[in-house]
C-alpha cells in the first residue's frame, strides 16, 4: 500500500500508518473545512468518529520560513484561532494533536485519542 502523495511531511505519512495500524478505515488527508470566505486545511480528517487529527510539529512555530514576517507568538495565535474555526464545524467533536513522541510508540498513539474519548 502507498502512502497518499497528500502528506505534507514524514510525521503525517507516520500519522497515516498509525491510523491504519489502530483501525481507522475513514481517512481524509489535507482536508479543506469553510467559515465564510476563510478555508482552514487540517492534516486528517476522520468522518466517521468526528476527529480532526494534526500532525504538530515544532518547525513551524520557530522556523524562519515557515513563520515568514511572523512571530513565533504571532503563529501560535492564528493557529488557535483557526483550530477554534475548525473545532466549530458541524460534526467536529475533537481536534487532536500528535507529535512525535505520540507516534513512536503506538500505546501511546492510541492514549492521546483515548484522553480525548476516541476508542481505537
Amino acid at each position: 500500500m502507498s502512502l497518499d502523495p497528500r502528506h505534507e511531511s514524514v510525521g503525517e505519512s507516520f500519522t497515516a500508518i498509525r491510523l491504519i495500524e489502530h483501525g481507522v478505515r475513514s481517512i481524509e488527508p489535507q482536508h479543506e473545512f469553510r467559515t465564510g470566505d476563510r478555508i482552514d486545511r487540517v492534516d486528517f480528517w476522520l468522518p466517521d468518529l468526528g476527529v480532526v487529527v494534526e500532525f504538530d510539529g515544532k518547525q513551524k512555530y520557530v522556523d524562519p520560513d515557515m513563520l515568514g514576517n511572523r512571530s513565533p507568538q504571532d503563529a501560535l495565535w492564528q493557529e488557535k484561532l483557526r483550530e477554534d474555526r475548525v473545532r466549530s464545524q458541524p460534526g467536529v467533536t475533537t481536534v487532536i494533536r500528535v507529535t512525535w513522541w505520540h507516534l513512536l510508540d503506538s500505546d501511546r498513539f492510541r492514549a492521546v485519542f483515548r484522553a480525548h474519548g476516541v476508542l481505537l
